[in-house]
């Protein structure tokens, strides 16, 4: 649940949640004059790709140290450290990155698979050193994706290495990868297994477009973990988290003790934000299925979220409306 201060009679939400936004680091300019700004809406900055082994250890220090000194952890890109699985150098890596003062290790199999002898290394190191430890699941090529499936196998290896995030990969473009199909929509019926299967508390969706940032919000919740971001992007996706734009207006709003599935949750703030409606029409809104449309409204029934009232047109069908909307 969210804290909250106030601003004026306005409430906004505290920085309460623990693994939220993942910021990708380019190394462009003007961190410094932003990270007083976004460092309070940012978990984790990530020094993407290979670029750590581009700068002058001096630079790249001083660079770690400002996130670390504003409270922001610091990973490193999967990719480097695959270049280095491939070389045989993990370990030797993994030691710099630790001298250097990242705080958390990212392991991926993007481009090549590291053997599992190695991944554990890898997560046993982490652990000895102090290290979060995170795990991202996809390939970044277009012609090499996972299946659904496969997907599923792989976030139930990295699950057994005990990681603190699994991130699911979005790349830099979230299009044609993963949970995104190549125009950059969400497949929902990704996201819904991906949800189901495992605790959402410890999985990070990479949504590196702002539209997905808010759709995820509002069928995931404000603090669902969202990754790749850019800097410029840190504060309108926290602006979403909020409830401070248009497209998650409200999307916070509610009893404090609907529970439930993702599912169940995206349902009530449709209703809730959409007025009432009848079941066809919450299945044309949402995307989902008939079954997991009706366990929704059943859970939400069950819990006095919602109330289910004759439709006044067609006696047939039934109205679903929040009980502060009625009829």
């Amino acid at each position: 649940m969210s804290l909250f201060r106030m601003y004026g009679d306005l409430p906004v939400v505290e920085k309460t949640r623990t693994d939220c936004t993942m910021m990708i680091d380019r190394i462009l300019p003007g961190l410094e004059e932003m990270l007083p700004v976004i460092s309070p809406y940012i978990s984790v900055a990530k020094i993407g790709w290979g670029i750590p082994l581009l700068l002058e250890d001096s630079f790249l220090k001083a660079r770690v140290r400002s996130y670390r000194n504003y409270g922001v952890h610091v990973s490193n890109g999967g990719t480097l450290l695959e270049i280095a699985s491939s070389r045989r150098k993990h370990l030797d890596l993994l030691q710099k990155l630790a001298d250097t003062g990242f705080d958390t290790i990212e392991l991926s199999e993007g481009v090549v698979d590291i053997p599992g002898l190695q991944k554990r290394e890898i997560a046993d190191f982490a652990r000895s050193h102090g290290l979060r430890f995170h795990v991202e699941v996809g390939r970044k090529s277009p012609s090499n994706q996972l299946s659904l499936d496969e997907t599923i196998d792989r976030i139930n290896g990295a699950m057994d290495l005990d990681p603190d995030l699994v991130i699911i990969e979005g790349r830099e473009t979230g299009r044609n990868v993963e949970i995104y199909d190549q125009e950059g929509k969400i497949k929902w019926d990704w996201v819904t297994r991906i949800t189901e299967e495992y605790d959402i508390s410890r999985l990070m969706f990479e949504a590196p477009l702002e539209d997905q940032q808010a759709q995820l919000i509002v069928r995931l919740g404000e603090s669902v973990s969202l990754g790749n971001v850019s800097m410029h992007s840190v504060i309108p996706l926290e602006s979403q988290r909020q409830g401070l734009r248009g497209d998650t207006f409200g999307a916070h709003l509610g009893p404090e003790n609907v529970q439930g599935s993702p599912a169940t949750r995206f349902v009530y703030h449709v209703i809730a934000t959409g007025g009432p409606m009848d079941q066809s029409r919450i299945m044309r809104v949402t995307g989902l299925n008939r079954r997991t449309v009706q366990l929704s409204l059943d859970s939400l029934l069950g819990q006095g979220a919602l109330r289910q009232v004759p439709d006044p047109h067609d006696m047939r069908r039934r109205l679903y409306s929040c009980e502060a909307q009625g009829h």
